[in-house]
């Protein structure tokens, strides 16, 4: 943990001396911009989310409460930069009578991540990002432990990893919009050792505006990855409707299907499929 802080003000020491060095007449400074530069699509997991997606199939809930915000953004005339952190959760609850949800599992996620952004065409745009992060995940007091004739001993799941996503944005109309990412991800330390160390990630989004402020959606997400030397493809699809201009804040509600290994570190060697619907607010 002290080598991933100290690479982490490392790499911000550079994009500020970075930034110093480029100081001219074309540069801004923004502290706390109101959007971020690098825009995931919809359908990707390992995100920042605030909302309820409830699994049509059994009892249980899926509460996301997370922020990931751009803090510094340096401001060129072809091209943008920025600096932020990533804080959130994703949990598991459990549907239980006078409106009680026990917590079975939560992840914890915390990082810094690097953006880049470029418009290289009237309708074309260019983004990266790099992200350096820490994730732990846990039992709580809602889980159900199985019968044995042993003492249970806590599960440790960490994990410290590194990932790069490179976006392309193409504009076909005013309203008519597609996004493509690709990532790979680098896992440099985890507990327990059953991981592969690099896995692929591609995402893809549809978006095509009604109104101004109303939009339909369609975005999948496909991950390649390697556990216990198995190699698994796991897919999220989503699609809905979303109130709210492009680039502000706003509500999602949307159909979700999750076919795959559990992306939740205490169930990480169970394979888990089902159909949801979901509430996400963009704050």
């Amino acid at each position: 943990m002290r080598n991933i802080i100290i690479l982490a003000f490392t790499l911000i020491f550079q994009s500020l001396t970075f930034a110093q060095s480029q100081k001219n007449d074309s540069l801004s400074i923004q502290f706390l911009p109101s959007q971020n530069l690098f825009q995931p699509v919809k359908a990707g997991l390992i995100e920042a989310k605030n909302g309820i997606v409830k699994d049509l199939n059994r009892n249980k809930l899926m509460l996301n409460i997370g922020l990931s915000s751009d803090l510094v953004r340096f401001n060129q005339k072809k091209y943008f930069m920025s600096v932020g952190a990533d804080f959130f959760t994703y949990s598991n609850l459990i549907g239980q009578v006078n409106f009680k949800f026990p917590v079975d599992a939560i992840d914890y996620l915390f990082g810094i991540n690097f953006n880049y952004k470029r418009q290289i065409s009237e309708k074309n745009i260019v983004s990266a990002r790099f992200r350096l992060s820490h994730i732990s995940a846990h039992f709580e007091d809602g889980h159900k432990y199985e019968r044995t004739d042993t003492i249970f001993t806590p599960v440790v799941f960490s994990r410290e990893f590194m990932d790069f996503a490179f976006g392309f944005d193409c504009k076909f109309k005013n309203n008519i919009f597609l996004k493509n990412i690709i990532a790979v991800n680098f896992l440099f330390h985890s507990i327990p050792d059953k991981f592969g160390k690099f896995s692929l990630q591609y995402g893809s989004e549809f978006r095509y505006f009604l109104l101004d402020y109303l939009s339909i959606y369609i975005s999948n997400d496909l991950k390649y990855l390697k556990i216990n030397e198995n190699n698994h493809l796991n897919e999220n699809f989503e699609t809905g409707i979303r109130i709210g201009k492009i680039e502000t804040k706003g509500l999602s509600i949307y159909f979700n299907y999750y076919d795959g290994m559990d992306y939740k570190g205490q169930y990480f060697n169970e394979y888990l499929n089902y159909k949801a619907i979901g509430i996400n607010f963009e704050l």
